[in-house]
C-alpha cells in the first residue's frame, strides 16, 4: 500500500495529546497511533550521485544539490567500481547539509570522509528532494528500515568502528 504525507506526523496518546517517547514524526495510523509498517513507504527517487572528494583528497566539490528538503545518501567507491552507501539522511537544506558534512571538522561525517579518502576511496553523493520535511524524515525513515548503514550512529544501530580505524 502507497503511503503519503497525510500518513506521517507527531505520535498522539488516547488522550490526544503528543506522546513524548517520540522525538521525531512517525508514520501514523487513523488514531494518531505509530504506524510499525513504516516499511510500505516506496524509495524515494534519486538521481544519479555526483562526486564529493576524490580518492587520497581533502579537497571538497560542490554539489549540485537542492536547497530544500529531502533526503540523501553518502556512498563509498575504489576507482569504478559500484558505490557502497554508507550513509543516509535527510535535511530541510540538503545543499547546506551535504555542504556541512565536507568542511565542518567535528562532523563525525567528516572524520569518514576524511577516513575513506585515506583509503583512496571516492565519496559520492546522491540525493532526493521532497515537498516537506516530514516526507523528507518519512523517507529517511524507510530508508534506515531497509540495513544498517555503516556511518549512521543514531537511529540505525550505531556507526560501524572499523570506520574509524
Amino acid at each position: 500500500m502507497s503511503r503519503t504525507l497525510r500518513d506521517v506526523g507527531w505520535v498522539t496518546r488516547k488522550d490526544g495529546e503528543p506522546d513524548q517517547r517520540y522525538s521525531m514524526p512517525q508514520v501514523l495510523n487513523v488514531d494518531g497511533s505509530k504506524d510499525k509498517r513504516f516499511g510500505s513507504f516506496e524509495t524515494p527517487s534519486f538521481g544519479t550521485s555526483e562526486t564529493l572528494t576524490h580518492g587520497r583528497s581533502q579537497y571538497y566539490d560542490q554539489t549540485s544539490a537542492p536547497s530544500g528538503p529531502g533526503v540523501y545518501q553518502l556512498m563509498t567507491t575504489n576507482g569504478i567500481g559500484r558505490p557502497t552507501v554508507q550513509y543516509t539522511g535527510m535535511s530541510n537544506d540538503i545543499g547546506r547539509r551535504l555542504d556541512e558534512h565536507a568542511r565542518c571538522t567535528s562532523d563525525n561525517i567528516t572524520t569518514q570522509m576524511s577516513q575513506a579518502a585515506n583509503r583512496g576511496m571516492d565519496v559520492r553523493a546522491r540525493f532526493a528532494p521532497a515537498d516537506s520535511a516530514l516526507e523528507a524524515r518519512a523517507q529517511e525513515l524507510f530508508l534506515l528500515g531497509q540495513r544498517d548503514y555503516a556511518w549512521n550512529e543514531r537511529n540505525n544501530g550505531g556507526a560501524t568502528k572499523s570506520w574509524w580505524k
